[in-house]
């Protein structure tokens, strides 16, 4: 049977897309940034003026093709947290900000998807699909409205946990996802501690991730060494 797509102003989340593989083009290996970056590949440029800022060019036709990435080394690879906030001025507004912009400045907003985590020290990360085989990770997508974050872990053989015990499915193509406020000047983080990721917001646990990793893994919920 054919899928009618509906257009963004029809609906309120993006539809989920799968990429071909061919659409993609790999343009090099990553390379050793600056600061405590440990690897960053092509499609990230690290600000010349600020070693923690970094931006990613253009727009992917699905929304959930990868594009980039970098790894940071960090003093002790149990236990570490790292924070993420969104920069870029009149293109990356959240919230009531976001609606008060004309429709030709919301076309322009870029800092739709995130995806952060804890990579595996023997993988090296490509920028293409590395949540399927390189790490553990959450992965959040935005609203039209930009007012929700939407959560899944990745890879999806996963549940989000939160600190009440109830949980949440990571299949993409279900409903029932977690989702947690989206807004101007927010800091997400993720952090591992005692084998376990948390996703943040403003410094307060969220959820975490609930692997199905077989005999990797000694207890329930944990991870192994990444």
């Amino acid at each position: 049977a054919s899928v009618r797509l509906r257009p963004p102003c029809e609906q309120e989340w993006a539809e989920v897309l799968e990429a071909d593989d061919g659409d993609l083009v790999l343009e090099g290996p990553p390379a050793r940034g600056r600061g405590q970056v440990r690897c960053i590949t092509c499609e990230v440029q690290q600000d010349l003026a600020d070693d923690a800022v970094f931006r990613v060019d253009g727009k992917d036709k699905s929304w959930f093709m990868q594009k980039g990435a970098l790894a940071f080394e960090c003093a002790d690879a149990r236990r570490f947290r790292l924070d993420v906030h969104f920069v870029g001025g009149e293109v990356s507004r959240f919230g009531d900000e976001y609606a008060d912009l004309s429709r030709a400045e919301q076309q322009a907003t870029i800092n739709w998807l995130l995806m952060l985590g804890a990579a595996r020290a023997a993988h090296a990360l490509t920028g293409y699909k590395d949540c399927k085989s390189t790490g553990f990770y959450f992965l959040l997508h935005s609203n039209y409205r930009r007012t929700q974050w939407r959560v899944i872990g990745s890879p999806h053989n996963c549940e989000l946990e939160d600190p009440d015990g109830k949980t949440y499915t990571c299949d993409p193509q279900k409903g029932g996802q977690f989702e947690f406020p989206a807004r101007e000047g927010q800091t997400i983080s993720v952090e591992l501690r005692d084998r376990e990721l948390w996703l943040m917001d403003g410094g307060t646990r969220l959820v975490r991730g609930r692997w199905t990793l077989g005999d990797d893994a000694a207890e329930p919920g944990k991870l192994p060494d990444v």
